[in-house]
């Protein structure tokens, strides 16, 4: 461990260079990656919010929550079957200072509800709890929305992050509330869970089927239209900083053959080389993702609401071990040479 402090203290402005590089492809990453997310979210974030893996849906709807329209009789059919939450959703637009806004005004019922991260759920027919990006249109807690059609009004009792629908953002009303709106139906009945005997029986009843979470969300088609090409880039960007890494280690190691031969004349074991030589890399590549995971979490506090900016905790993690990973596989790669290195060779000698 001396070695290795010695020598980064030493030459400190080539392994500053080293550990610009690499915050720079951990930046490059973890940035694209964020957006990713955050257009994710704005697809299926309410949705995953239900947290309900099975849902009815209307047979003709292809698996599209905003297509599908559940008779009354048909709900009561489903539900002597097995006791769900019905979800009745009416698509309106409201009036903002940007223009005219889209709202999926969405029924709670007693086991789906938004957490409100200010104020509180609506509690009568007049109040609509919002998403958190219509704080950039000026709205607070208080506020009241009207809607374009019409001369109904709401008064905003609180908002919620991440509620939205394919890039629509979702509004809360309670029962009286939603039957209060022009084109309210039912959209779809949630469950935990379905046995097999179950789904038969309700895929018997007709013009509906049961689905699973992932094919609703899999239906949105803003949802796979953009995340395959972003995954497919985010990919990329890994590989391609793989390969910079690898090949940036491994020839930087090589380049340091004269003074491994010296250290190995002096009597300096291979293992103790090939120990800080590790350290090195471990320590310059913590530096540079630690660095960069900073920067990231700079810029989202930062960042408009507005803006799909969403940070993924696990995928961060993965960033970080596949960084460190190739980081030392490019060392590794060179560690062979090292360990054949002839002193005299190295200096020069015959």
């Amino acid at each position: 461990m001396k070695l290795a402090l010695k020598e980064l203290t030493y030459y400190k402005f080539k392994y500053l260079l080293v550990t610009l590089i690499l915050f720079l492809l951990a930046f490059l990453v973890l940035f694209i990656s964020a957006l990713a997310q955050g257009l994710a979210k704005e697809n299926v974030s309410g949705i995953e919010q239900w947290n309900k893996s099975t849902y009815v849906i209307a047979s003709d709807a292809d698996n599209n929550l905003s297509q599908s329209n559940i008779t009354t009789k048909t709900d009561d059919a489903v539900n002597t079957i097995a006791k769900g939450d019905t979800i009745k959703t009416a698509m309106q637009k409201i009036d903002t200072k940007s223009g005219k806004t889209d709202l999926m005004f969405t029924q709670m019922t007693n086991n789906i509800k938004p957490k409100p991260t200010e104020g509180h759920l609506p509690q009568n027919k007049n109040e609509v709890l919002l998403n958190e990006k219509l704080k950039a249109e000026g709205f607070k807690v208080g506020d009241e929305i009207k809607l374009s059609e019409g001369d109904q009004s709401y008064k905003i009792s609180g908002f919620a992050d991440n509620i939205m629908f394919s890039h629509t953002s979702m509004a809360y009303v309670n029962e009286n509330g939603m039957d209060a709106l022009k084109g309210h139906h039912i959209s779809v009945i949630a469950y935990d869970n379905l046995n097999d005997h179950q789904k038969n029986e309700i895929n018997d009843i007709d013009n509906v089927k049961v689905i699973s979470q992932d094919d609703m969300l899999n239906a949105i088609p803003s949802y796979n239209a953009e995340q395959q090409p972003l995954n497919l880039m985010i990919v990329f960007l890994f590989v391609i900083s793989a390969i910079v890494i690898t090949a940036f280690f491994y020839v930087m190691t090589i380049q340091k053959t004269s003074q491994f031969g010296i250290l190995k004349a002096i009597g300096t074991k291979n293992i103790s080389l090939i120990a800080s030589l590790m350290l090195q890399i471990l320590m310059i590549t913590l530096v540079g993702v630690v660095l960069s995971i900073v920067v990231i979490f700079i810029i989202n506090s930062v960042m408009p609401v507005s803006m799909p900016f969403y940070i993924d905790g696990n995928l961060m993690m993965l960033m970080v071990a596949v960084f460190i990973v190739v980081s030392l596989i490019g060392a590794v790669l060179s560690l062979i040479k090292v360990t054949k290195i002839e002193p005299l060779e190295a200096i020069g000698g015959e």
